[in-house]
């Protein structure tokens, strides 16, 4: 084993599952000299099929028994969720939740949003959310086909294309792999949050709704799992019970100026104390224990 991993005291492993990683992690649980902590933010035992290629990966019984044992050999594992935590203690009883949180320099950031009275609607993640967008697919189609004077604009993934929306009503952003940049792309006057109410997004964070929380942009959000108790409904945002509801919301904030500001504003405020640099305590009590 290299010298180097003897100076170090912790060490923090992310969704360890290949043969080469798994090894080296063994490895060191054995040899009992670090604190081994296994790190994940997603229920990667419950992935659906619509996400091909992470379905075709994790539902593979080798890497299913490795990430067990990974975990079991772990001295405690982190999530970023309560429900997450609740899966991991079937295979390591020292399981502990530290949320997902936001820079603070974005409390001082104010998106480039449009001026000439076109609303964009934005989105940004990656490619696995394809359940997800079936739910408010057909829901945003119509609402664009009916407000020519509003927009889509997604990042990372071009859920446009696949949700058939009409193209001249849509922008694309291709995946950014630098955070910061990222952050400065979002130029939302709203953001929308879809969720299918499945097993594998129980255990989601509510990310979503910081980033964009952050930013003073309300948010249009499915009433499912980790949007319930960050989203103030009528607030900071409004929560999607039913399909027809999309159309409803996003009219309501598209045709009041003043109301889409007194949300923004609202959940500003919320997102203050969902910065990484107010919580940084969460981390250390796990990683000094």
């Amino acid at each position: 084993m290299p010298t180097a991993y003897n100076t170090w005291d912790v060490m923090v492993g992310q969704r360890i599952a290949n043969p080469g990683p798994t090894e080296r992690w063994q490895q060191l649980a054995r040899s009992g000299r670090h604190n081994l902590v296994y790190e994940l933010d997603d229920d990667l035992f419950n992935v659906d099929a619509s996400s091909t290629q992470a379905y075709q990966f994790f539902s593979e019984p080798a890497v299913r028994e490795r990430m067990r044992e990974n975990i079991a050999a772990a001295d405690c594992v982190t999530v970023s969720t309560e429900p997450l935590a609740e899966r991991m203690r079937a295979l390591n009883p020292n399981v502990h939740v530290c949320p997902n949180y936001i820079p603070a320099w974005l409390l001082d950031h104010t998106p480039q949003r449009r001026q000439d009275g076109v609303i964009t609607i934005g989105w940004g993640g990656s490619a696995t959310h394809s359940m997800d967008f079936a739910e408010v697919g057909p829901q945003l189609r119509r609402f664009l086909n009916r407000n020519p004077r509003v927009e889509f604009h997604a990042v990372g993934t071009d859920y446009a294309s696949w949700m058939r929306l009409p193209r001249g009503q849509c922008r694309f952003t291709p995946w950014i792999p630098d955070v910061e940049t990222f952050f400065r792309t979002i130029d939302y006057h709203i953001a929308i949050a879809p969720l299918r109410a499945h097993v594998f997004n129980q255990s989601k964070s509510d990310v979503k709704v910081k980033e964009t929380a952050v930013l003073g942009i309300p948010i249009v959000a499915s009433d499912v799992g980790p949007y319930r108790n960050s989203v103030q409904h009528g607030v900071t945002g409004f929560l999607v019970k039913r399909d027809h509801e999309w159309a409803t919301y996003l009219r309501a904030l598209i045709e009041d100026e003043a109301m889409r500001k007194e949300m923004g504003e609202a959940a500003k405020e919320w997102a203050r104390g969902q910065t990484i640099e107010g919580n940084i305590s969460v981390w250390k009590k796990v990683l000094t224990a």
